[in-house]
């Protein structure tokens, strides 16, 4: 199962929705915007999306098209009045937003206006948590996902080898500020568990384990054959400047979080969940909202959970009762298709019964360096420019502890109908640019989660084999996210895990893994469950409202159609969906 979103752009995960608006602080007494709606997200998204380079790479192939001309080169910062002067700047933003007459505006614009109206009230709630945000981890932290974002750092012309060059440089200033936040951390009393600190710093010393023939060296020469019109002279200079980076700036940049992840060690006054902190329970209920894009409250989720768990537990007994031979069919299981390209491209024509067209776009299937394998998931995608999106890379694991035999479901999840058909469609109609640069992981995740699940009834196995397939893995996510809100919303201990999971696992080493794993990245499993359960819950509904006028194929649609967004919103939304198509009907 690809557990752990390893896809987003790396601001993103930097506080990207954290809006830094220049020129658009409220007046109190006039109501009246000063520019049209279309054209106020435009200057949003211009603004927003050269905050920093490694931003404006993932997101724009051609930004003069968009009235960006000699952006800043910048790596971007990650200090304590930065996200200050960020959360003053999105109530700024969100009380201009609140001047225009949601009325007058269209259907596309009412929901760009509700989405992100939703997403900075939530935002905006950030400022009593600030020392509580964590930017480390030992899969999604920043320090795990920078190296793959600048070895796929995006070359269109020689001007972008160039501003790469620039930008390499910072590296190390921008790593002395997430050291200095975690001395502040430290101070606070917030700093990570040793245990989590360990696995950063022993991912620091796999990448930085062999420095002159470090990965960053050998791909950035590699791409530099793509460029065409290069001298060899340039050629040689570049490579030069880009090794002199890598060893000067980038490596020591790593040394040092290692080194400050060690001084720090033991100053961490917590080793359990996040409900022991001071205000950890109220930050807990935030990351849930931020990060599943449901508004639910966390009693109603676990109640989801439950039901969930115990739906689908019935559900294999079912199936086992019913067909006794399907347990020892599974664990002997063996996939028809096992090469990541042959996988995709029978996915493209496997889909089509279930899931509205998308363009012919190419993909590319990339492996992840040895120095990281250890600490990135089996696959993941990396989400192309919304303006140049012919050209996606999925990128596999060949990590030995990865069966990259049973790879197939996770190629749906990563490739089609997943992540990259997900991101196809939504690029190809076009929505507001500014939509494109905030992070729904709810929706990205629970869909690319849905889809794996029904890719087992593509892989050719029988009816019961694929049900039970996909009720083990709808069970199995269910318990690990009662697992995290356990942990970290009632506080359980290592004991109490124990205690939970006795009808499941009885190993202690499984259940101490699980329970570090849930420690190490708080909010991270719900992400997926609960974005699946509400995309099964829209289904259910859409069913149930529907009956026999319920088609798969466009309930897909609808959901393609809005896009990533939260699921109250969604849900809204389908209410007037549902009406629509009860109407065309008669």
């Amino acid at each position: 199962m690809n557990k752990k979103k390893k896809y987003l752009i790396f601001a993103l995960m930097l506080f990207l929705m954290l809006f830094n608006i220049l020129g658009c602080s409220a007046n109190g007494k006039d109501n009246t915007p000063t520019e049209d709606f279309d054209t106020f997200l435009d200057r949003v998204f211009a603004t927003e999306v050269q905050k920093d380079t490694l931003t404006l790479n993932y997101s724009l192939a051609n930004p003069e098209n968009y009235g960006i001309k000699n952006p800043e080169v910048t790596i971007g910062h990650y200090t304590v009045d930065y996200i200050k002067e960020s959360l003053v700047a999105s109530e700024n933003y969100l009380a201009t937003l609140k001047k225009y007459d949601y009325n007058s505006l269209t259907e596309d614009q009412q929901l760009s206006y509700d989405i992100l109206k939703e997403d900075l009230e939530l935002e905006t709630s950030l400022g009593d948590f600030i020392e509580y945000s964590e930017g480390l981890g030992p899969t999604t932290g920043i320090q795990a996902q920078l190296p793959v974002l600048l070895a796929e750092y995006n070359f269109y012309k020689k001007e972008d080898i160039d501003t790469y060059l620039k930008m390499l440089p910072q590296v190390y200033d921008y790593f002395k500020e997430i050291c200095d936040f975690e001395r502040n951390k430290s101070a606070a009393g917030l700093f990570m568990n040793d245990e989590v600190a360990d696995s950063i710093i022993d991912q620091c010393k796999e990448f930085v384990n062999d420095k002159k023939n470090n990965y960053l060296i050998d791909i950035f020469n590699d791409k530099l054959t793509d460029i065409e019109g290069l001298t060899q002279e340039e050629i040689k200079a570049y490579e030069t400047s880009n090794k002199d980076a890598v060893l000067n700036s980038v490596i020591p940049a790593y040394e040092l979080l290692m080194e400050t992840l060690t001084d720090l060690k033991g100053t961490g006054t917590n080793q359990e969940g996040l409900c022991h902190y001071e205000k950890g329970k109220e930050y807990y209920e935030y990351l849930i909202k931020v990060n599943t894009g449901s508004s639910r409250p966390i009693p109603e989720l676990k109640k989801m959970l439950d039901t969930s768990l115990s739906t689908n537990m019935l559900k294999l007994n079912t199936i086992m009762r019913k067909n006794p031979e399907v347990y020892d069919t599974v664990k002997s299981l063996s996939y028809s298709l096992t090469d990541p390209s042959e996988i995709i491209n029978y996915l493209k024509g496997a889909i089509k019964k279930d899931f509205p067209p998308i363009p012919n776009v190419k993909c590319s299937i990339k492996y992840v360096d040895k120095s990281l394998q250890d600490h990135l998931s089996p696959a993941m995608y990396l989400i192309p420019p919304l303006d140049s999106y012919d050209n996606n890379i999925i990128y596999i694991n060949k990590n030995p502890d990865y069966d990259l035999s049973q790879i197939f479901t996770t190629i749906a999840h990563e490739g089609y109908p997943g992540h990259l058909y997900q991101s196809v469609y939504f690029r190809s109609k076009k929505p507001a640019a500014i939509r494109n640069l905030l992070s729904f992981g709810g929706y990205a995740e629970g869909w690319a989660t849905y889809v794996e699940y029904y890719s087992y009834h593509l892989a050719g196995f029988s009816e019961d084999v694929a049900d039970f397939l996909e009720a083990n893995m709808a069970a199995n996510m269910a318990l690990y996210c009662r697992l995290d809100m356990g942990i970290h919303y009632d506080g359980w201990s290592l004991a109490d895990t124990a205690a939970y999971l006795k009808n499941y696992i009885t190993d202690s080493s499984t259940i101490k893994l699980l329970y570090n794993t849930m420690i190490e990245e708080p909010a991270l499993y719900p992400e997926y469950g609960i974005g699946y359960l509400e995309f099964m819950d829209l289904k259910n509904n859409a069913e149930n409202a529907l009956g026999d006028k319920f088609a798969l194929k466009d309930f897909h649609k609808f959901l393609l159609d809005i896009g990533p967004a939260q699921f109250d919103i969604i849900a809204g939304r389908m209410d007037n969906w549902v009406k629509t198509v009860k109407k065309a009907e008669k």
